[in-house]
């Protein structure tokens, strides 16, 4: 059992957790104020552009995420100018406060333009009705932001704001409607080039810079600016943690060690209308008293409840039993390759077969011309009388390894049957370099060692024909001739060299009849085999 891994913590995580924990702390207790708030915000920016720098540089070899990474260090630099620009203004001109100027607007509304057109442009995942699925999906949780928009943002500053105050107050507003629909149609389409718990990480930072600090000074008011000055920082903090953790899961994926994203219906919508329920509850306390309205209220609430707690379950049996499908359909996929494999190559040898030969033969085009050799083994037989047929399997596999690392880069060496192998060349014989028969025969008749036995020798007959592969018949019938001839040559040879010895030692004892008797056996033996079919 292998020892499992400690999970060290990331340093840059740990930093930004530390950090958070100081922020909050400086800002309740009551020191930090505008001047340092708009000063740790230009800070974060900076954060931004360099993170975002260097996910442009990991993924430098995909052309639209490195483009979507670049774009958000363009806003990343904006925001930085922007705020920087602030955080002066306070310090000069302490009455400014946290509301930004106008300067800032321009600069932070710019810079969210930029991400924005640039997720527009992002490719969609998905065709036909999948893709109408996404859209409707992105259109619930739209009107979900949308809603909160309003009664955080927009109501109360059309109720008793000014001009100026509207007219940020909808730019912004407009811009996260914008920001949400970029992220959405990413998340949603899957085509996304961050994964997605980062994703969400960052997704919640962005949504949270838009309705954090004003849902703060809704709810407590203005008395507490310490809370209004962490209500707009955490948000911000978000986005670096969720860059630094697609940072973390590119280097993981890297190496083969990120786990990939399951394949899920998305939650989204459902949390936009669960969201927007509870959003309901709490703008009637306090603002009716009517028992029929709230009785209506909750029994919606309650019923809304019930139906995406059904859909949500049907969900999930969805994707259990798509997961169980894809399993069966990787056991099938496996299965089909392993009987492919085995109806297609040799079981001792591991080379192709007979009926592979044929396949790759009847591919090739019929004008084409291709080259077969034919290879039998010499001596076979008596290695396999002496030492069995254990011994024999090990020849065979001996002279395949032999016959495969001979066999040139888009050639395809085969067993035949029994001790009989053959090699396809792309090509005529002409064009393969005079295909070097000789060669690879010396190749086969190195000695071969027999584990626990002795070291043993088998020749080889080789046969080559150079053909169309239309014929692909005559074409093996060609080659097995012209195997069957370089191996009644080599008998012949080595019978001829035999009688030369024996000529010489036996001159003077053996008369002209015992020689002409051993010519006349070799002689027979030679015509069987040239007859041999």
């Amino acid at each position: 059992m292998e020892p499992r891994r400690r999970l060290t913590p990331d340093p840059v995580l740990a930093g930004l957790a530390v950090f958070s924990l100081a922020l909050i702390g400086w800002f309740l207790a009551g020191p930090g104020g505008a001047t340092v708030s708009w000063t740790v915000q230009t800070g974060l920016d900076v954060t931004i552009v360099v993170c975002s720098w260097r996910l442009a540089r990991q993924d430098a070899g995909h052309r639209h995420a490195r483009r979507f990474w670049l774009a958000v260090l363009a806003t990343g630099v904006c925001c930085a100018l922007g705020d920087g620009f602030q955080a002066v203004l306070t310090l000069f001109d302490p009455a400014a406060g946290h509301q930004p100027s106008v300067v800032q607007t321009g600069l932070v509304v710019l810079g969210m333009l930029i991400v924005v057109v640039t997720m527009v442009f992002h490719p969609l995942g998905g065709t036909g009705r999948q893709r109408l699925r996404l859209w409707l999906d992105a259109a619930t949780v739209l009107a979900g932001v949308a809603v909160f928009l309003w009664y955080f943002l927009l109501a109360g500053v059309v109720t008793h704001g000014n001009r100026t105050e509207l007219a940020g107050a909808v730019a912004t507003s407009t811009v996260m409607l914008l920001i949400t629909v970029g992220l959405l149609k990413l998340m949603l389409g899957g085509t996304a080039p961050f994964a997605r718990v980062p994703g969400i990480v960052a997704s919640i930072g962005v949504a949270g810079t838009a309705v954090a600090a004003s849902t703060v000074t809704l709810v407590a008011g203005d008395a507490e600016p310490g809370v209004i000055y962490v209500s707009q920082l955490l948000p911000c903090l978000l986005m670096p943690v969720g860059m630094r953790l697609q940072t973390l899961h590119m280097r993981r994926a890297a190496t083969g060690t990120a786990p990939a994203d399951r394949r899920r219906s998305s939650r989204l919508p459902y949390v936009a209308i669960v969201a927007v329920q509870l959003l309901l509850l709490a703008a009637l306390v306090g603002h009716s008293g009517d028992l029929r309205i709230w009785g209506v209220a909750v029994g919606a609430v309650t019923i809304t409840a019930l139906v995406l707690s059904r859909q949500l379950a049907a969900f999930t049996d969805n994707e259990r039993l798509l997961a169980e499908l894809d399993h069966r359909m990787a056991e099938v996929r496996d299965l089909h390759d392993e009987l492919h494999h085995r109806a297609t190559h040799d079981a001792l040898t591991g080379l192709a077969n007979r009926s592979l030969l044929e396949q790759r033969l009847a591919e090739h085009p019929a004008g084409d011309q291709v080259s077969v050799l034919l290879v039998d083994l010499d001596g076979f037989k008596p290695v396999n009388d002496s030492y069995g047929h254990h011994a024999g399997d090990q020849v065979l596999v001996a002279v395949a390894e032999r016959l495969a690392a001979w066999t040139p880069e888009g050639g395809l060496a085969v067993r035949l049957g029994g001790d009989e192998f053959a090699v396809l060349l792309p090509g005529p014989a002409e064009s393969s370099a005079e295909v070097p028969t000789e060669g690879l025969a010396a190749a086969l008749e190195k000695p071969i060692m027999l584990p626990g036995t002795a070291e043993v020798t088998v020749g080889a007959s080789v046969g080559l024909a150079t053909g169309s592969p239309a014929d692909a018949t005559p074409l093996l019938r060609e080659a097995d001739a012209a195997m069957y001839r370089a191996k009644a040559q080599r008998k012949d040879g080595e019978t001829t060299e035999f009688l030369g010895l024996t000529e010489g030692r036996r001159t003077a004892e053996a008369g002209p009849a015992v020689l002409d008797a051993l010519r006349a056996a070799h002689r027979g033996t030679y015509e069987r085999v040239s007859r041999t079919p």
